[in-house]
């Protein structure tokens, strides 16, 4: 591998990231997902492994038995403080109703019987519509010890729960026992309401099927572990369809089905065939990864916030054969991929390149860390980052126009809702939720275009200042706002 691109590796280990994460701040670790891609072993190379398929010989994961929900007990009032506590929240307004008994929530979703479902970690919890909360432990991955991290709603009175696990030294020759870590589950609630696990995606890399559905070969990549993200399709052609943003890429499930392994790369030249420039060289096409926030598109794609890159990419023709396999090979072409790749630490931008182009907001020995991305009705996208703030910009047919950096950020961004009106929810990692509403775009931009100065207004009555996940749920004709924080589950409808 390159230089240049071994410096790029330089993090600290992503089992890391966690703790950060829980202890309210995030750091990143990159990895060059294309390392395995183009590997030639087998999984039968290594010593003691079996010579047939070990994905093959795996059993299912057994599910646990049916749980009763635990008993909440009423929140307990802290004592008092005699220090002014470190977040003022304000007065909540009216619409808003806030749920601390839940804790920390990492994760929140809603499904299509309208129950609320929050994960903290250790537990996950629900809330049925006319009832109080219920709190589950031990099933599914959680009685593996394994932490829940995202959730999204399903079908009524079913949800996907997204799980956090350590990556693997050697993904291409994982075992049956690695492969059953991390990952999806699909739970269930019955008529009483308890919680049951309906069903577990064990998700790989489909890198040895062929487009047509054959097995090209016996390789299993074991990339995919970690859920960051997920986004329901909830209307059109395609509703039913649940996608996960992992530390590898996006995958895109079906019912039991899924397609995995999906993210846009780009390649620089061959650094042998261009020694003795200045070039932007690399053995190793560079990939998305880490894809920390998903949302739809005005078009119905999937947009994609990653550490390096974001994304659109559409669903692929559920009337082909094999569409899911096709969409997993890249068979469906992205709408937009980007930024551009360069110019990287010690580097120059092509001569060709406007100032505009070079100016994108990334940095591979300091990455972007994008964490969320919107489209608003007026077709502008959206991409907030931990390192550059928030930026927007358009695309004609997948090719990238001007960003605009938007000036006064009141914190480093986690999350982005849009609003039908052009205005956005932006969440941040200490400062609270606010709205922010843009000026009008301007009829023509500058190379480079100025910045935006828009307002901003925040949004009182939050337990704490530390936006983890925001969801907007539609379906019941109103605009109800969920919003994740490290002191509990705020509902605000406007």
């Amino acid at each position: 591998m390159a230089s240049t691109a071994v410096n790029r590796m330089t993090h600290r280990p992503f089992v890391t990231i966690l703790v950060a994460l829980l202890a309210g701040t995030a750091c990143t670790r990159p990895s060059n997902h294309s390392a395995t891609h183009e590997t030639t072993a087998d999984p039968t190379d290594s010593p003691g492994a079996p010579a047939t398929d070990p994905a093959a010989q795996q059993p299912p994961v057994a599910a646990p038995p049916q749980s009763v929900p635990e008993p909440v007990p009423e929140p307990v009032p802290p004592p008092p403080d005699p220090q002014p506590p470190p977040w003022r929240g304000g007065t909540p307004p009216a619409g808003m109703t806030v749920h601390r008994q839940v804790g920390s929530v990492l994760g929140v979703g809603v499904d299509a019987g309208a129950n609320v479902w929050a994960v903290g970690g250790d537990a996950i919890w629900v809330l049925q519509p006319g009832s109080s909360w219920k709190r589950f432990t031990g099933l599914g991955q959680l009685a593996r010890g394994e932490l829940a991290y995202t959730v999204c709603g399903g079908d009524a009175g079913k949800a996907y729960v997204g799980y956090w696990v350590s990556e693997l030294a050697d993904p291409l020759h994982s075992t049956v026992e690695q492969r059953a870590e991390g990952d999806v589950d699909r739970f269930e609630l019955d008529g009483a309401g308890n919680l049951s696990l309906e069903f577990h995606y064990e998700m790989h890399n489909n890198n040895g099927i062929n487009p047509d559905g054959t097995i090209k070969d016996k390789k299993t990549f074991d990339e995919t572990r970690t859920i960051l993200s997920c986004v329901r399709v909830n209307e059109g052609p395609f509703a039913g369809e649940v996608y996960f943003g992992s530390n590898h890429g996006l995958t895109r499930v079906r019912g039991d089905a899924y397609g995995d392994h999906r993210h846009p790369t780009f390649d620089y030249p061959s650094c042998s065939a261009t020694a003795g420039t200045s070039s932007e060289c690399d053995e190793f096409p560079e990939a998305i990864g880490y894809v920390w926030g998903l949302g739809l598109s005005n078009a119905g794609g999937v947009l994609m916030a990653a550490e390096w890159m974001f994304a659109e990419v559409g669903p692929s023709d559920p009337a082909q054969e094999h569409d899911l396999v096709r969409w997993t090979l890249n068979g469906h072409r992205w709408t937009l991929a980007g930024p551009p790749p360069f110019p990287l630490p010690g580097k120059t931008a092509p001569a060709w390149a406007a100032p505009w182009y070079a100016r994108w907001p990334l940095r591979f020995a300091e990455p972007a860390t994008n964490r969320a991305i919107a489209q608003t009705p007026d077709g502008r996208y959206w991409v907030g980052s931990q390192g550059h703030g928030l930026v927007w910009f358009t695309a004609d047919a997948g090719k990238l126009r001007p960003f605009v950096e938007v000036e006064g950020e009141p914190g480093a961004v986690t999350a982005l809702v849009a609003n039908p009106d052009g205005s956005l929810w932006v969440g941040t990692a200490g400062a609270g939720l606010w709205r922010y509403q843009p000026p009008p775009p301007p009829a023509a931009l500058a190379d480079p275009p100025a910045p935006e100065a828009g307002t901003w207004t925040r949004l009182e009555g939050l337990p704490n200042g530390e936006v983890t996940r925001l969801y907007m749920e539609t379906r019941s004709g109103k605009r109800e706002l969920y919003i994740g924080t490290r002191d509990g589950l705020v509902v605000y409808t406007e």
